[in-house]
């Protein structure tokens, strides 16, 4: 039986006015999600210290539940222990997805670039105070650096079979970046990307159509591929019967088996 204490975890989130946490003062938001009901008591409490430290020094800028659980469902259904992640920030997915291949027994399982020193030292403290240095490495280099996939070949002990595109949201970096991961991803592999709404797209500080306008001007080029992109046409935080409840929009590519 479930301790009353995991029944209420994120439930108390819904209280907190922090623009962060608006997926859990959603209408139907209350319960626990399972990226955090499946944490250990230990898991959640850290979570739970790292929110409250990068708000204090103001760090947020991670991603919320709606990608994380699908994130968690694709890797925890399908015994996906190879993963790339391109942008840590300050390492909330990376804890979570850390956890998540915890659990599963893997080793090796996340290699993660970062190109902010400053990000990179505060996302390492806290996986390594999670203890998952045997688990999940953050690397210091970016994403498009030429030796970047085999480094992450190394570590992972084989291609990718899931890479999470969440870096930078210039348009020219998402681009770029899936020209040159895409050919590294095991057959069948996936590309998950966040922020693939036209409302995400005011996130580019280029103004160029950041992820959104990327993922449109690579499907079109790729017509083979298959491609999907969630709450594409998405323009506002207020869109009424939004059922993927996502507002920033999320995009899928599978590499042909």
């Amino acid at each position: 039986m479930t301790a009353p204490e995991t029944l209420d975890r994120s439930l108390a989130l819904s209280a907190s006015e922090e623009p962060r946490f608006w997926w859990h003062r959603l209408p139907r938001s209350n319960y626990v999600p399972p990226i955090y009901a499946n944490l250990t008591d230990q898991e959640w409490q850290l979570l739970q210290d790292w929110f409250q430290e990068t708000t204090r020094q103001n760090l947020i800028g991670e991603c919320v539940v709606p990608i994380m659980s699908v994130l968690h469902g694709l890797i925890m259904g399908s015994e996906i222990q190879r993963i790339v992640q391109l942008g840590t920030h300050a390492g909330y997915s990376a804890l979570l997805l850390g956890f998540s291949l915890r659990q599963m027994h893997a080793q090796n399982g996340l290699f993660s670039f970062e190109i902010d020193e400053f990000l990179y030292r505060f996302a390492r403290a806290w996986l390594e105070r999670a203890g998952l240095n045997s688990v999940v490495k953050v690397e210091l280099r970016s994403s498009l650096d030429p030796a970047s996939p085999q480094l992450a070949r190394d570590y992972l002990g084989g291609a990718p079979e899931l890479i999470f595109l969440d870096s930078p949201h210039k348009h020219k970096q998402p681009l770029d970046e899936i020209d040159a991961w895409y050919p590294v991803l095991a057959p069948g592999g996936l590309i998950v990307l966040h922020d693939t709404s036209e409302f995400a797209a005011s996130f580019d500080v280029t103004q160029q159509g950041g992820v959104h306008r990327a993922l449109r001007e690579w499907r079109e080029a790729h017509p083979e591929i298959e491609v999907i992109s969630l709450n594409r046409k998405v323009l506002a935080m207020e869109t009424p019967q939004m059922i993927y409840q996502d507002f920033c929009g999320a995009g899928l590519i599978q590499k042909p088996v």
